[in-house]
């Protein structure tokens, strides 16, 4: 090999030496280390020549009495093996004491289908911890200041649910059932329809109520910390870390609310999955098992199933999950609650803004009513909040004006117009209304009963509105033959 092949290769090695935070180690076949980097130098505390040539059994241990082996040792599993491992959390203490908390991945080298050895790549978790202890710190502190505010910890019930359509008092006469049973509850609704305050409702209707209410978003937390905020951290688990209680303790006697757990590795779900079997949880860093009786409500933005399909969600855990579970409309399926939302969130701006705004203009109602909503009632208050902003201080209404320019570009506004050629927001309105039901029989071939599910109205409420409106004199008895 000349010297120009040699240059290509030490390059790489060179670049690993400067930069101390990466942390590779290679073994050949019988578990020797034949390349250690300074950054791992760093992290165990070990001389680079107390390492080299020496199998990775003599100078680590899982605890003071479990030497490794091919079971707890992610490079002996892949010299086994030949298969690479991939982010394993590992916890182990070298022949000086120093106990090392790293993630690892493990890959197998070959030559012409012959097993060489293994190269792992490692990163050092202490500080990720470190920063999970204060993390659960300020959720301590978080919760008890929100019980002083509430009693448990919580801010929302059953009466604080806008809305007076059937489909949103279903939901809502559904959750109360659900609220006096024990079981765990999946909660299933898009961004934005209001998981939480749905979560909270059942806590407080249910015979936890008098215990705290503990929230998590599983999706803004990093993985590597999850486990330490919810399950606790051992003393000792790294240097300086002091016993943590995790929201599982924390939730005792009330609830711990698992937000987007579809965005949480497989992994940590047959963690939630054994914790949810057995009521028992371990912190991280211990080997003690600590029985818990919070009540458990997960909730996911997309469809279980689909969840399932795109391996984000165990199959196993949903099972357990599913048994009680509640689906949450979107606002697009009760934009009947719209007038109510959009009421409610003005009187709370006119509040806090000092305004005098008395709603919004025939307009607005059309463009938000033909609007999709894909962030729903979330996305619909942010709206209003930012029409609210847009105001002057002499406005009275909403107008197109002050809405988000993207709501009313997108918006679908074939009834816009109408409001010039129309003396009233009801004849505007049934004019909309008249186009889409035509639209929607046209589209279905004249079936009324399709049209009808398509439009989420019953068959008898189509009819009913067609007689209203004066659409065509269909004959209700033959037009779905």
């Amino acid at each position: 090999m000349g010297e120009h092949e040699n240059n290509l290769i030490e390059l790489p090695l060179r670049i690993i030496e400067i930069l101390e935070d990466i942390c590779i180690q290679v073994v050949d076949i019988r578990g020797c280390t034949i390349y250690y980097s300074k950054g791992c130098e760093k992290i165990e505390q070990y001389k680079r020549e107390d390492i080299l040539g020496k199998n990775i059994c003599e100078t680590y241990r899982i605890d003071e009495n479990t030497e490794l082996n091919a079971d707890n040792s992610v490079i002996l599993g892949v010299l086994q093996t030949g298969k690479p491992v991939i982010n394993k959390v590992m916890r182990f203490i070298t022949l000086k004491g120093k106990l090392v908390n790293v993630v690892t991945s493990a890959y197998p080298i070959f030559s012409n289908n012959k097993l060489l050895g293994a190269i792992a790549v490692f990163k050092d978790l202490s500080q990720i911890i470190e920063m999970s202890s204060a993390i659960t710190q300020l959720q301590d502190d978080l919760l008890s200041l929100r019980k002083i505010q509430s009693k448990n910890g919580t801010q929302f019930h059953f009466d604080d649910i806008i809305g007076s359509s059937a489909v949103i008092k279903s939901t809502i006469a559904l959750a109360k059932k659900i609220s006096v049973c024990s079981s765990s509850i999946l909660i299933v609704g898009a961004t934005g329809t209001g998981k939480e305050l749905f979560a909270q409702s059942i806590h407080n209707y249910g015979p936890v109520s008098n215990g705290p209410f503990v929230a998590i978003n599983c999706s803004s937390i990093p993985e590597t910390l999850l486990e330490s905020i919810l399950f606790g951290i051992t003393k000792g688990a790294f240097t300086g870390a002091n016993d943590t209680i995790g929201l599982f303790e924390q939730a005792k006697d009330g609830t711990l609310f698992l937000d987007e757990l579809n965005s949480t590795s497989l992994a940590f779900q047959a963690s939630l999955l054994r914790v949810l079997e057995t009521n028992k949880i371990r912190k991280v860093g211990g080997n003690k098992e600590i029985a818990v009786n919070g009540r458990i409500i997960s909730a996911t933005n997309i469809n279980p199933v689909e969840a399932i399909r795109k391996n984000q969600l165990r199959l196993d855990l949903y099972y357990r999950l599913s048994a009680v579970t509640l689906e949450i409309p979107t606002l697009s399926m009760r934009l009947d609650d719209l007038d109510e939302l959009v009421t409610s969130f003005i009187k709370t701006s006119n509040k806090i803004m000092r305004k005098n705004i008395h709603g919004i203009s025939d307009e607005v109602i059309i463009i938000l009513k033909n609007f999709n909503w894909p962030g729903n009632i979330r996305q619909l208050k942010h709206c209003i909040d930012y029409a609210m902003n847009m105001t002057e201080r002499d406005d009275l209404l909403i107008t197109p004006k002050h809405l988000p320019k993207y709501i009313v570009n997108d918006s679908n506004t074939k009834g816009t117009h109408r409001v010039l050629k129309y003396n009233s927001l009801k004849e505007t309105l049934e004019e909309v209304e008249r186009e889409i039901i035509m639209e929607e029989i046209k589209n279905n071939n004249g079936n009324f009963s399709r049209a009808a599910k398509k439009l989420r109205i019953s068959r008898q409420n189509l009819q009913y509105r067609l007689k209203v409106l004066n659409i065509l004199d269909y004959n209700y008895n033959t037009a779905d033959a």
